[in-house]
């Protein structure tokens, strides 16, 4: 899915690093060639560029926690240049033109996205290709696939008699910090907060950790970025502020499900969101009827009535559920328009499913694109309005007031209605997630 090709070629006279890391630099990604250009001044195609591998090895080195961590910011939130420079390869810059690629982690993979050069930089060099959709690469097999370049432009530096450069004394660093536990831990803390190595102060890492073994590195991983250096508040306020709260909701979820066919959950986040909402209606022998409030409560055992009335402090970003010593939850729920309330509803729902029926990891619901995020999405679209009853509510009647009346039939938005639709390949929409994400 994801592959980096150099060929060394010795040029220009500038300093060794650069000048015998030379060559041409071919980068695919899904099966599109994302280097194929067209230089200005030859006006030639070339499936390859010339560039340095070191500057691009720095910038992976220098970027290696904030690259396999750091999610992107909440739809509808624009990067700070901060983000960028931590995650498109044009930073690796030092007088090059790089292709615009973008990488951010969603915890279980890295994602791509690339989008050919605009015509009115004028640059010398043009790159033609773009990806119609981000490209997952396995979070493992992208770790192997960076450290096996960066090291292949160390080991070209030594052959050439280079030694003792800033990239290999960075890269030593990092693969002492990789092969430490604890180390990598708070790389990653730093990292999720949205901070370089060693720039977050000390007391906000061990006050993320900390809070991470109450709730679980995994649940942490989900809400530090939502909190971190830039936020409005103070990192990690939102967190504190909002489980110090006693007012919200408690119940005792009510729903048990054959948990011997975990093992067979496929991999995708739709996937696993698809099966769980399709293996829960089944459960509670729901048939193709609409989910109540009522039932939706029940299954959390909330008590309809407070729900009903539940109003969520101004401005909050994230939902949580802590779990009790009485194996009740306390859901701190954030929206607070009744169908979106529904939606977030189904999404712990799902969440606790999936994450929290053993009562150790508390819930966390966010406006993120991780992984765990979308399948919360999926599974809340699937849970309310399934794709079945949906199909034959509709009747192949795919207009605009079809889909008006459906949401209202469902008590879904109609933006759920579109995207159930759109996933399945039924209508076409120009909100498809393409191009680059922000």
């Amino acid at each position: 899915m994801l592959s980096p090709n150099f060929e060394w070629l010795i040029s220009g006279y500038d300093s060794p690093e650069i000048q015998q890391t030379m060559g041409k630099f071919t980068l695919r990604a899904g099966g599109v060639n994302l280097t194929q250009n067209e230089n200005i001044w030859t006006q030639k195609i070339d499936d390859s560029v010339l560039v340095s591998a070191y500057p691009m090895a720095m910038w992976i080195a220098s970027s290696w926690w904030r690259l396999l961590f750091e999610p992107l910011p909440p739809t509808g939130n624009k990067p700070s240049v901060d983000w960028r420079m931590a995650h498109e390869l044009t930073a690796a810059n030092q007088g090059f033109i790089w292709p615009r690629v973008i990488f951010a982690s969603d915890t279980e993979s890295i994602q791509l996205w690339s989008t050919s050069s605009n015509a009115a930089d004028k640059q010398s060099v043009r790159y033609i290709n773009s990806l119609d959709f981000p490209v997952s690469v396995n979070f493992l097999e992208f770790d192997h696939i960076a450290e096996t370049f960066i090291d292949s432009v160390i080991s070209r530096l030594n052959a050439t008699s280079v030694y003792d450069t800033s990239l290999s004394n960075l890269w030593e660093e990092v693969k002492e910090e990789r092969s430490d536990i604890n180390a990598t831990n708070y790389r990653r803390c730093e990292a999720e907060l949205g901070f370089d190595p060693d720039e977050c102060p000390e007391a906000i890492v061990q006050s993320a950790l900390n809070l991470g073994k109450r709730m679980g590195m995994k649940t942490l991983s989900e809400l530090a970025p939502t909190c971190g250096k830039d936020s409005k508040e103070e990192p990690l306020s939102a967190i504190t502020d909002l489980i110090s709260d006693s007012s919200g909701l408690r119940g005792k979820p009510n729903i048990l499900l054959d948990h011997s066919f975990d093992q067979e959950i496929p991999n995708a986040p739709w996937q696993r969101a698809n099966d769980l909402a399709i293996r829960t209606r089944e459960a509670i022998d729901i048939g193709e009827e609409p989910m109540s409030n009522g039932k939706l409560c029940e299954l959390l055992g909330l008590q309809e009535s407070e729900y009903e009335h539940w109003n969520p402090p101004n401005r909050q970003h994230i939902s949580v559920a802590v779990p009790l010593d009485n194996g009740e939850l306390h859901f701190h729920p954030r929206k607070p328009h009744p169908t979106a309330k529904r939606f977030e509803l189904a999404r712990l729902l799902g969440d606790y499913l999936l994450y929290g029926n053993k009562g150790t990891s508390w819930l966390a619901s966010t406006d993120l694109r991780t992984s765990r995020q979308k399948y919360q999405r999926a599974f809340a679209a699937e849970f309310l309005c399934p794709l079945s009853s949906l199909q034959a509510y509709l009747d192949n009647d795919y207009s605009q007031s079809a889909i008006e009346n459906a949401s209202a039939h469902f008590n879904v938005s109609e933006k759920t209605v579109e995207s159930i639709l759109v996933n399945n390949n039924l209508i076409s929409s120009s909100y498809l997630d393409v191009g680059l994400p922000y």
